[in-house]
């Protein structure tokens, strides 16, 4: 083992083919798969980065970078969120952009704007002094080796959340190993009864852009930390309506934010409101105890402006929020108002 770590810091004019399964057995609390490891490292010659699995903090940490030090090529960071102020997935929220749901309901999270991203509940750990739910938050940056969700990237999620969940005492439970990245099925409205997004069956439903029937994208489990229900176009495959609720005090500074960076704030209306702005729109409530956000975004590649109409976004999100609300017992809903404040330009 000595041998191999001389060699693994010593830097080789070609990748060694036991790099990745090394790697993969002495990084991350053993948590990676050499087989995974090196199809998303095919080439890079790999050398470790700072690896705190294994020592009792709250925020885990581990990767490799290339021969050369000087950047990262597969970043991995599991963490109990402490309630700070922008929390672990601040850097989510810095537009008002649309998760990618590219994973199996039986994986609560999605793929973000640099990779991978986990989110679950802790039972094990209770509520803070603060009384906020604990919840394990696991990332995977790969924005630097892959273009979009794999099945490699989407299991060594897996397998770190598994080994995180395990150290941190959280609870959760270990998710099962996803074979491939399955994008949610389109269902028809029918169909969607039987889930979540159920309630949309019963709408009276705005006309699609296209003219054609609505699809509904149902992909989140009712209880996860983030819901979702999207409506699909079927004349143009295009969602033209997206529906998510956020639980947790993590969202609310990202939120905040994201309204911040995105309408003109006017006299009368501060970042905490909930509003409707050029293309979607925000309402709150309290559930559990904790802030909850609810977002409608409704855009289009082949859109200027909003999908569909502002006030029907508004109509469908005070639909949504009342659902969720309902199944989760929430209070102190606020919706947005009529008036659709521009642009922050």
């Amino acid at each position: 083992m000595v041998v191999l770590a001389l060699l693994a810091g010593a830097g080789w004019l070609a990748k060694p083919v036991w790099q990745p399964w090394w790697y993969a057995a002495t990084l991350c609390g053993g948590g990676l798969s050499g087989g995974e490891l090196a199809e998303l490292l095919p080439t890079e010659q790999l050398r470790a980065s700072e690896d705190t699995f294994g020592s009792g903090r709250s925020r885990l940490k581990c990767g490799v970078d290339e021969s050369d030090g000087r950047h990262f090529v597969l970043d991995v960071e599991a963490e109990l969120d402490a309630g700070g102020p922008l929390g672990p997935l601040g850097m989510e929220f810095t537009v008002p952009r649309d998760v990618q749901d590219a994973y199996p309901a039986s994986v609560p999270g999605f793929y973000g704007k640099f990779g991978p991203v986990i989110v679950q509940e802790c039972p094990e750990r209770g509520r803070d002094s603060a009384g906020r739910k604990q919840r394990l938050v696991t990332k995977v940056y790969t924005h630097g080796v892959e273009s979009d969700a794999s099945p490699e990237s989407l299991r060594t999620a897996v397998r770190i959340a598994n080994t995180a969940d395990a150290e941190t005492g959280c609870g959760a439970g270990p998710l099962p190993l996803p074979e491939r990245v399955e994008p949610p099925r389109e269902l028809s409205l029918g169909r969607a009864e039987e889930t979540m997004c159920g309630w949309l069956a019963g709408r009276d439903l705005p006309k699609s852009p296209s003219g054609k029937a609505w699809k509904v994208l149902a992909p989140t489990a009712p209880d996860a930390s983030i819901t979702r229900c999207s409506l699909v176009d079927s004349g143009t495959g295009e969602a033209a309506l997206h529906l998510s609720g956020w639980y947790g005090d993590w969202a609310e500074k990202p939120f905040e934010r994201l309204l911040s960076a995105n309408v003109e704030i006017t006299e009368g209306i501060t970042p905490r409101d909930a509003l409707l702005g050029p293309d979607f729109g925000r309402a709150k409530a309290r559930c559990a105890g904790e802030p909850a956000n609810f977002l409608a975004t409704s855009y289009t590649r082949n859109h200027v402006g909003p999908a569909l109409p502002m006030n029907q976004v508004r109509r469908l999100l005070g639909a949504f929020t009342a659902d969720q609300a309902e199944r989760r017992d929430c209070t102190g809903v606020e919706l947005p108002g009529p008036e659709v404040y521009p642009d922050d330009d």
